[in-house]
């Protein structure tokens, strides 16, 4: 299996060709990334499940994809998911495999428009200079409940990329949101790429 996606999508510089990359890669994608050992989802997943115990609460899966957040929410137990995805392709992929109640084709930098409300929200490996940019932060935060949690990844180019980091930590400092922690690790490890994963709670 060639990676050719995959660095594709790191070279890409507008949001608008990773669109289209996201949607000729989507029947592709499950493997490419397996065969990489994506690991991502797995981790937030698991400090998810390791913040709390109720697998009823419900959950939005922010940039879904093919659902590999999902599939591992659901090993973790959770089985109340939304899922929105700006690539269609993506998700009739996602669709296929039920670990959805419902799905969402919205551009993830225009979740200001969007009314569901949900006690977590899982943002892993979309908030990136050509995906989800760091005003999503900010307009996550009126879609949680009362205490809800915003756990989102920040890959290494985006970590090493000033300008954009920068805005990430502006964003976290403009909302109401605490910070409770941000942990470091495995991201892609064939890549040896690694990610910091944030974790974020409403203050009210």
């Amino acid at each position: 299996m060639s990676n050719n996606f995959l660095e594709k999508i790191y070279k890409s510089n507008s949001k608008t060709l990773s669109k289209e990359l996201y949607d000729t890669w989507a029947p592709y994608y499950d493997d490419e990334l397996t065969e990489n050992q994506y690991v991502t989802p797995f981790r937030c997943a698991q400090i998810l499940s390791d913040l709390n115990n109720n697998k009823k609460i419900k959950i939005l899966d922010v940039g879904c994809g093919t659902g590999l957040s999902g599939f591992s929410l659901r090993k973790f137990g959770f089985k109340t998911m939304d899922g929105l995805d700006l690539s269609e392709r993506m998700l009739k992929v996602a669709a296929e495999k039920k670990i959805y109640q419902n799905l969402f084709n919205i551009d993830l930098n225009k979740l200001s428009s969007f009314q569901n409300k949900y006690d977590a929200i899982i943002a892993a490996g979309v908030i990136s200079p050509t995906h989800a940019d760091p005003d999503t932060i900010l307009n996550s935060y009126s879609i949680l409940d009362k205490k809800g949690l915003m756990i989102f990844s920040i890959n290494d180019h985006a970590l090493n990329d000033n300008l954009f980091f920068s805005g990430i930590k502006n964003a976290i400092k403009r909302s109401n949101f605490i910070l409770l922690d941000q942990i470091y690790g495995d991201h892609i490890k064939e890549f040896n790429l690694k990610s910091s994963i944030f974790v974020l709670q409403k203050s009210n």
